[in-house]
């Protein structure tokens, strides 16, 4: 009995110490395997990578041959796009520049939407300044055709872009000389010529083009063509003894004005040409030239 106890024994302790070498080993098995097999996983990695840049390093080569070689719109780099259609350089270089022409022309759309929200179109503006008056074929013993002063002073209203239209008002006084036919005695020539001055009021209304302009449109040039209402407001005592009922009521004028904006400070030059008479009776068409010298708002 003792005997088979202790061979029992025996055999157990054998079992045991062959089931710890057992696990021992095994797990020296997996971490040899593991180790190994990711070893091997990394090599394999880095063999790839080496592949992959040695791949983008002849695929980067064969691209600056082909530039070199070719001209930019001779490249024939194709790719795919999702209906499975070619293209090559030129439809892209085509593209790229009608994007950049559609750009341009929105850019170009947008300043001049931008000029034209900026744009100064209306103008009020007061002016004064001189003229000189003469009546058609006026002459004095045969000599050359004589004028005489006067100023005026007014306001305007001017709309518009490029091209534009004014209206406006002046107060304006012109002096003329004046002959009558004596009866020829001795010493009377003196008291034949004489000055008659007039004050009128004006009504001009012209249709003009700047010929140049800034952007906002504040300092040009201008060129205009017009017409203006007069009526005659008084006569001061002459020797010829006309009066106001010696005087049309109304007569029109033809105008011509060559202007100069500078910012606010306007410049211009004014030619009257009278259509009508402006006596009842002579001849008595009207000449005017005047400048005027203004500021605008």
């Amino acid at each position: 009995m003792k005997t088979f106890t202790k061979t029992a024994f025996l055999i157990a302790g054998i079992c045991s110490t062959t089931l710890t070498f057992g696990q021992q080993y095994n797990s020296y098995n997996d971490r040899y395997n593991s180790d190994r097999y990711d070893s091997r996983d990394q090599r394999r990695s880095d063999r790839q990578n080496d592949r992959y840049r040695d791949n983008m390093i002849d695929e980067r080569r064969e691209y600056n041959r082909r530039n070199e070689e070719f001209p930019r719109y001779e490249n024939r780099y194709q790719g795919r796009i999702g209906d499975n259609r070619m293209f090559d350089e030129r439809d892209l270089s085509r593209a790229y520049d009608e994007g950049f022409e559609d750009g341009q022309r929105s850019q170009e759309v947008s300043e001049r939407q931008e000029q034209r929200q900026n744009y100064k179109h209306f103008t009020f503006g007061i002016y004064g300044g001189a003229n000189s008056t003469r009546f058609e074929g006026e002459t004095v013993d045969g000599k050359n055709l004589t004028g005489r002063l006067g100023y005026q002073l007014g306001f305007l209203v001017r709309g518009g872009g490029r091209i534009y239209g004014q209206v406006g008002a002046e107060y304006l006084t012109s002096s003329s000389e004046f002959y009558r036919a004596g009866d020829g005695q001795a010493g009377n020539v003196s008291e034949l010529i004489g000055n008659i001055d007039q004050r009128y009021l004006h009504v001009p209304a012209y249709v003009g083009v700047k010929l140049a302009q800034s952007d906002r449109g504040v300092s040009g040039i201008r060129l205009a063509l017009g017409a203006e209402y007069a009526t005659p407001l008084g006569t001061d005592k002459n020797d010829f003894n006309l009066g106001n009922a010696d005087f049309q009521a109304a007569t029109i004028n033809g105008l011509v004005n060559l202007g100069f904006d500078a910012g606010p400070i306007m410049l211009d030059f004014v030619y009257h040409h009278g259509f009508a008479d402006v006596l009842t009776s002579g001849n008595s068409k009207r000449r005017i030239l005047g400048v005027n010298l203004g500021f605008k708002f």
